[in-house]
Formats: structure tokens, sequence, C-alpha cells
């Protein structure tokens, strides 16, 4: 069985008037649409997983998706999990109907590059939405390690070699040592 991807970006797309220039104008309401999605998906019986993608704009996290979570069984919510709130909401709902739950989180090796690549998108957002999701995405992920031992979290790099995005996992000894590599401090150890 394939994943069933649940994507802000994609029901941008499906809102009428949509244009990627004023992305930043349909956001609240595309996302409201995939938690919409998220709701209903996460009832089924047949899918037993969830990954949420986390990590700030333009770091690698829907390539990831496309590149490594393609045979996934599992209901895939691609977001920056930039919310606290939101995060929690989500995971409740995931328990509540017995799912395992994954946190895949993929941050760039170099923030200037992945800069870079959010000022060059068809997607027009402000700055500020570059620095808050990788900002917020990293304390909801340390807020979900200090609140769900039951989580599998995953730390990836993206990078890029040959020219290619490429990813590499972070090994954590445990889940206390990781504070610092979570954001224990201003933006974390990254």
């Amino acid at each position: 069985m394939l994943p069933h991807i649940i994507s802000i970006d994609d029901f941008k797309e499906k809102i009428e008037g949509y244009s990627p220039q004023r992305a930043s104008e349909f956001h609240i309401k595309s996302a409201k649409m995939a938690d919409a999605e998220f709701s209903k998906a996460v009832k089924s019986q047949e899918i037993g997983k969830v990954i949420f993608l986390a990590g700030g704009s333009a770091s690698g996290k829907t390539e990831y998706l496309h590149t490594y979570l393609v045979d996934e069984n599992a209901i895939i919510f691609d977001s920056t999990f930039s919310s606290q709130e939101g995060g929690r909401i989500k995971i409740g709902k995931a328990k509540k109907h017995n799912k395992e739950i994954e946190v895949h989180f993929v941050m760039p090796d170099d923030i200037k590059r992945a800069f870079s690549a959010f000022l060059g998108r068809d997607r027009k957002f402000d700055d500020k939405v570059f620095y808050n999701t990788h900002s917020n995405s990293r304390s909801t992920l340390l807020w979900i390690a200090n609140n769900h031992d039951d989580v599998i979290i995953k730390i990836l790099e993206s990078y890029y070699n040959d020219d290619k995005l490429k990813y590499k996992e972070i090994e954590l000894r445990n889940r206390k040592s990781s504070n610092c590599s979570l954001g224990a401090q201003p933006l974390g150890c990254f």
C-alpha cells in the first residue's frame, strides 16, 4: 500500500485563485484543509503508522519524502511542524487511534543554502516565515522529545553532494543527550 500523503502546499493549489506569488495568502486555509484531511485519514484502520515531517522551510522535507518514504504504508503529514499546539493536537489524534508515530526532522547542513533555496522558490513568503519555521520546528521537536517517549524521532541532515540533495541520519545516544541537538539553547547546537 502506498502512503497517504497530506501536504499543506498541495492543498494551496486546490484553492480557487491560488498563485505561487501569493502563497502566503492561502496558507491558513490550506493548513485547515490539511488538518481536516489528517483527522479523516487517522481514523482509518488500514494504516497503522503516522509520519510527521518537520523542519524549517526549504530544508529538504518534500524531497526526502519523495526519495525515501514513497513505499511507506503510513499517513505522512508534510509540514514544518512549527507549532507545539498543532503537534500536540495531531499526536493526540494519532495516539487516540492507536497509530505508531514517527517524526522525521530534516535540517539543512547550511542554513544559507536553505535560505537561498527559500528565496528561489515559486511559492513566495515573507523572510520571517523562513526564520520562524526553522526556530519553531526545533522547539516543537524538543517539546515532543521531552513529552512523548513513545514517539520515534529521526533527525536527518540534508546536504548537497555531486549537485544532488542527500540525507544522513544524525545518531543520538539517548533523549537526555539530545537536548543540545534539539534546541535547548537558542537555535540549539545545529
